[in-house]
């Protein structure tokens, strides 16, 4: 239950923002991964990072592997996974020449072994993704994943079937349910168009909105807070580097999910863990938890790449 965008400020400096909701009882932290890192996969095969990586993640209670949600390579790449229930097809079992991943490893392997969008997608009809539990998780988890870089490029990957393959993501917004086409028929639909893509008339429905001081969509449901969100980014002036940063937490703090002390064992208690910004262009990681909110911002730099050489798990506050 995430929300999540890509936004390229008046300076051509390219973000990724999100909310990580997740009813996990484990902390997420923000948390770095070195070159030549070996990792095994959900299917317990070896691999080797190429890239150092600067994130979110979280340590599984009884596992001894890193999961990633989201982050940023050395070359200025970022994934993250956002829920995608109802949606996603995985191979029931991993297949001969193929690059078998289980849902949970596919971050590591696009930051950890790919220096450009352009690779990633070339590598796409290698992978296989397996429906099987990461290192026995209980659950297989249908994942989505939306992914940027410092060109302001935005992809989205949606495993439905056949093999895997990236589109262009124009609203830069990317929530849960339903799939990113559908969500951007429906953005249209509240502004009052037919139309199955972002045009100029989407944009100008978007300023129109917010200049009319129209309430926003608000509530859990994904399709309201993809609207919101999509309403936000594309209908107010472009940021300025002063105020990106700023704005952007703003923006996620409208759409994050409350917390309910009662609710905290349940498992569909959904509520918003942290939210992250990351200067793609500066690799520098912005980490905000529920607890304190501390903000936490933490660089990649060129020195932690070629001289780190062991996981360095941050403090979750």
């Amino acid at each position: 239950m995430c929300t999540s965008l890509t936004y390229t400020n008046t300076a051509e400096q390219h973000f990724f923002a999100r909310t990580m909701d997740f009813p996990t009882t484990t902390p997420w932290r923000p948390i770095f991964l070195p070159r030549q890192h070996h990792w095994l996969t959900g299917l317990n095969t070896e691999h080797l990072t190429q890239q150092a990586i600067l994130g979110g993640g979280r340590l599984p209670s009884g596992i001894d592997q890193i999961l990633m949600a989201d982050g940023v390579n050395e070359s200025g790449i970022s994934c993250a996974e956002l829920y995608l229930p109802h949606a996603v097809h995985y191979a029931p079992a991993a297949q001969p020449d193929k690059i078998n991943l289980t849902p949970q490893d596919f971050i590591n392997w696009v930051l950890g072994e790919h220096a450009s969008l352009a690779k990633v997608v070339a590598d796409l009809p290698k992978v296989c993704l397996v429906n099987q539990t990461w290192h026995g998780e209980p659950y297989v988890y249908p994942f989505h994943w939306f992914l940027s870089d410092t060109t302001g490029e935005s992809l989205v990957i949606e495993p439905t079937g056949g093999p895997l393959i990236a589109q262009s993501n124009p609203s830069g917004v990317l929530t849960n349910t339903p799939l990113l086409a559908q969500h951007i028929k429906n953005l249209n639909q509240a502004l009052g168009f037919s139309d199955t893509s972002i045009t100029a008339a989407t944009i100008a429905a978007a300023r129109t909105w917010l200049q009319t001081n129209q309430p926003l969509p608000t509530g859990s449901i994904p399709t309201n807070r993809f609207n919101h969100t999509a309403i936000r980014r594309l209908g107010t002036p472009q940021l300025t580097a002063t105020n990106t940063q700023s704005t952007l937490f703003n923006w996620l703090d409208e759409v994050r999910l409350p917390y309910d002390p009662a609710k905290r064992h349940q498992l569909s208690h959904n509520y918003t863990h942290y939210r992250a910004i990351i200067d793609l262009n500066q690799r520098c990681y912005a980490f905000r938890p529920r607890t304190t909110e501390r903000l936490q911002s933490l660089q990649l730099t060129a020195e932690m790449a070629t001289n780190w050489t062991i996981p360095m798990i941050f403090p979750a506050n």
